[in-house]
């Protein structure tokens, strides 16, 4: 019935000085002081480290962590064409930057951002993966063109996002989750949304799961509901409302209830979050396709112990409700 697994970026440094350092290891190579094929050591060694936790939290469902992406666009603006990376902009309300893409020509698909990745996950574990790019609708709206119209951008972000599910279909992947950060935001916009995340999805042989963060999704799910996507998803932690609006609507279609906040260190109880799982049980999740139970959002930006332990009792919450064996 649930499915555990997670959304956003994953923490890149961990408590145990034993373990991999990725930020070391990159400033060492900003000094010339490792070689690309040293740096390139280290990052798969961290991929490998976030996924061996992963498992040992108990997670059905693993992530490559998206140790490579330093924010949700720069990856695929830097692996195509037309893309020309800008200076730090703060990310929503959240005391995060990223690198805001300039389109500086024809927008082309060049080669997948994401899908050597996932190849190289799928050799570290055989757990089900969930790999992740970044929404067409939003992959427009966090770059700035100064050379087209937003129509014109728009499809070509989404003619891009299509050619990195093909990729990753190609490469293995049955989940993908489309980060749509954006969605939600301007309501007014939702039919252009809705078309463009339609054109990258519609029958690209990979499920589709569009996630939705740090907003709340009430105004618009009426729309979502009629995308050619197997789940919707949202953060329900930091949007409350959200839970409500996924709750209801059409039995054919998933869902993805982040219900664990990735924004705070303040461990949720477990009664709180098995309270939450029965309220889902009685309102027929069990008759939907997929339910996947995930925190709000990355948890990147949390302590290594705080992160385990978040999807530690997240999991524990989901056995305990289901009284399933954990995975191990």
């Amino acid at each position: 019935m649930f499915e555990t697994t997670l959304v956003g970026n994953q923490p890149k440094i961990f408590d145990d000085p034993a373990r991999p350092n990725l930020r070391l290891a990159r400033n060492r190579f900003d000094k010339k002081a490792l070689s690309a094929e040293e740096l390139e050591e280290v990052t798969r060694a961290t991929i490998q480290a976030t996924i061996a936790d992963q498992i040992d939290a108990g997670l059905d469902r693993v992530t490559d962590g998206r140790i490579r992406w330093d924010d949700p666009v720069t990856p695929f603006a830097a692996a195509h064409d037309g893309f020309a990376i800008g200076g730090l902009i703060r990310y929503f309300d959240n005391n995060v930057y990223y690198r805001r893409p300039t389109i500086d020509g024809p927008v082309r698909f060049v080669r997948s951002a994401v899908a050597e990745d996932f190849r190289l996950a799928r050799r570290m574990t055989d757990r089900p993966l969930l790999a992740s790019v970044c929404g067409p609708y939003s992959l427009a709206k966090f770059c700035t063109d100064q050379n087209s119209s937003d129509g014109a951008l728009l499809t070509d972000c989404a003619r891009l996002v299509r050619g990195e599910l093909e990729a990753l279909a190609a490469a293995g992947a049955d989940w993908v989750q489309l980060d749509e950060p954006f969605l939600g935001r301007t309501p007014s916009e939702i039919h252009r949304a809705v078309e463009t995340i339609a054109a990258a999805t519609r029958n690209v042989g990979v499920k589709t799961f569009v996630y939705i963060y740090f907003t709340n999704i009430a105004p618009i799910i009426d729309r979502l509901w009629d995308l050619p996507v197997d789940a919707i998803g949202a953060d329900c932690a930091t949007a409350p409302g959200n839970f409500e609006a996924l709750l209801h609507g059409p039995r054919h279609r998933g869902r993805g209830l982040g219900i664990v906040d990735a924004r705070t260190t303040r461990l949720e109880t477990t009664e709180r979050l098995t309270a939450t799982l029965d309220r889902l049980i009685a309102a027929g999740a069990a008759d939907w396709p997929s339910c996947f139970i995930t925190p709000s959002a990355g948890l990147e930006f949390l302590p290594h112990k705080n992160a385990m332990a978040k999807m530690r009792r997240l999991c524990e919450s989901v056995r305990q409700v289901t009284g399933a064996v954990a995975v191990g």
